[in-house]
């Protein structure tokens, strides 16, 4: 059996195989009527409860802290927050307690046991983002197969539902609970090639969430005239009242809403105005537009060229994001997908699961997959603060980029530069860490020190140093680059084991 899961920022959707290789979604065995597990952990004293027990328990006693969202914390190295007994707990080990949530409910679901599982990751990941996924897994005892971007396993499953796909371009619209991602890929039958990618990793629903809660909180502070509370457990007891609120809103036949609300011993109404509200929330949509048109023109493209559009993700769930798309494409040229936008990414990381095993049938066997290097990959200089290109963007993986500094033995003994991600020359440098070189033997003469980047096919990157004469390896250290808290795998590994998380 495979697994395939779609860790989202929202919601987690998990699926398998069954013995005739249909795509399963396995259903919360808190609410088995539900095809998706909330991404949320609330903490009562040693017990951790996940998924809809969590939402449950918070929606029964607000005074209890619910985590969500966590997701978008993925490679800060930031604790997401700091328990009663001081211990730091990070957006790994939260996830990590979901991910052994959905792994129970996978193995009562289908009692046999796994032997591929497939965890999807946004397209616009960085290497860190991608490796704190990993790190996620291995805190949960997941034997992870692979890691695949979420828009290429939407197209996977696409691919599936279709008997016989010509030669096309296809753009992966995924609007999800905490990111936007874009994927252009070009497809014949089952064989994939990205050939573009991008996105944005602060827009989604929790930003469609945030339009209805600031007008829930106006009105708080009109009626009351004082300051909305600057207290954590309210504010999250609002988002959730805004997320109920925001999905009506995103509903076509859905009208105005008036609403009583009591918060802080202060009862007031709300009038939402369907109008209003998705004119703040097609300026969201047009932010999306404008990173798909950067994106287009990178390739030389216009959004003509477009064959197919495939809309994926929570956020696409709205009709505003379907009549926006609607709006844009001719007809006569173009198609607009609606094609089971909250499961196609578990459903395809499922296939892809299959794809990697022995027993794949003809379909996943003959999976083809190939993408591209997301940001472009650089080296700088900690002195002069000059950036050496090593790898392009949106070059196809896995690649190996190499660069030679001449070092001068006789006047130093060691070097020093920082390895670093951008998307542009002129966007902020994400700096990954810095490689050390040193011991250089003592001599008046330069050495030709080669420094490779790897890029690999899951998007992590790989150092080696090497003496480019000779070509025989030069012993390094990778500093990797943190913020406040430098993330101890085995420090959060006992930190998880002495919580009781509920179904395992």
């Amino acid at each position: 059996m495979v697994l395939g899961i779609d860790l989202g920022t929202s919601n987690t959707v998990a699926s398998t195989l069954s013995r005739d290789h249909v795509p399963l979604l396995i259903p919360d065995l808190n609410n088995k009527q539900s095809e998706s597990t909330p991404s949320a952990i609330l903490f009562d004293g040693k017990k951790a409860l996940a998924g809809q027990l969590a939402q449950h328990l918070f929606e029964l006693y607000p005074s209890k802290k619910i985590h969500r969202f966590f997701k978008r914390h993925f490679g800060t190295y930031n604790p997401v927050f700091v328990d009663e007994y001081s211990n730091p707990w990070f957006s790994e080990t939260l996830a990590a307690i979901l991910l052994k949530k959905v792994q129970h409910d996978a193995s009562s679901f289908m009692p046999e046991p796994f032997s591929k599982m497939v965890l999807t990751v946004p397209a616009h990941y960085n290497d860190t983002q991608r490796k704190s996924v990993i790190e996620a897994s291995k805190l949960a005892d997941m034997e992870l197969t692979a890691i695949i971007d979420e828009p290429i396993a939407a197209a996977l499953y696409y691919s599936h539902q279709v008997e016989q796909i010509e030669d096309e371009i296809i753009m992966v619209y995924d609007f999800g609970g905490g990111t936007f991602d874009l994927t252009i890929i070009t497809k014949s039958n089952n064989k994939i090639f990205v050939i573009a990618k991008d996105g944005i990793s602060n827009i989604g629903g929790k930003e469609f969430d945030t339009i209805v809660a600031d007008q829930i909180r106006n009105n708080f502070e009109m009626v009351t005239k004082r300051a909305f509370p600057d207290d954590p457990l309210l504010y999250n007891r609002l988002l959730l009242l805004s997320e109920e609120i925001k999905i009506k809103l995103n509903t076509k036949d859905e009208g105005d809403i008036t609403k009583w609300f009591s918060f802080h011993k202060q009862i007031f109404q709300c009038h939402f105005n369907k109008a209003d509200y998705g004119l703040k929330a097609s300026q969201l949509i047009e932010k999306t537009e404008k990173a798909v048109q950067s994106c287009l023109r990178s390739l030389g493209m216009s959004f003509t060229d477009i064959n197919k559009i495939i809309l994926i993700g929570g956020t696409s769930n709205s009709y505003l994001v379907y009549d926006y798309w609607q709006k844009k494409i001719n007809p006569d040229k173009q198609k607009l997908i609606y094609h089971q936008p909250l499961a196609s990414v578990a459903k395809g990381a499922a296939l892809y699961a299959s794809s990697l095993d022995e027993n794949a049938n003809r379909f996943e066997a003959g999976i083809q997959l190939q993408t591209v290097s997301t940001y472009n990959i650089g080296l700088k200089s900690p002195e002069t603060g000059q950036v050496d290109l090593v790898i392009n963007r949106n070059t196809p993986l896995p690649v190996t980029g190499k660069i030679i500094y001449k070092i001068n033995t006789g006047s130093s003994d060691s070097f020093a530069v920082i390895l670093c991600q951008y998307w542009q020359k002129d966007t902020e440098l994400q700096e990954l860490g810095t490689i050390f070189v040193s011991g250089f033997p003592y001599s008046n003469a330069d050495l030709l020190l080669e420094i490779g980047i790897e890029n690999r096919a899951n998007g992590t990157i790989a150092v080696k140093v090497k003496n480019a004469e000779t070509g025989s390896d030069i012993r390094f250290e990778f500093k990797k680059k943190t913020l406040q808290h430098e993330f101890n795998f085995s420090e959060q590994q006992k930190l998880l084991k002495s919580v009781y998380i509920n179904a395992v």
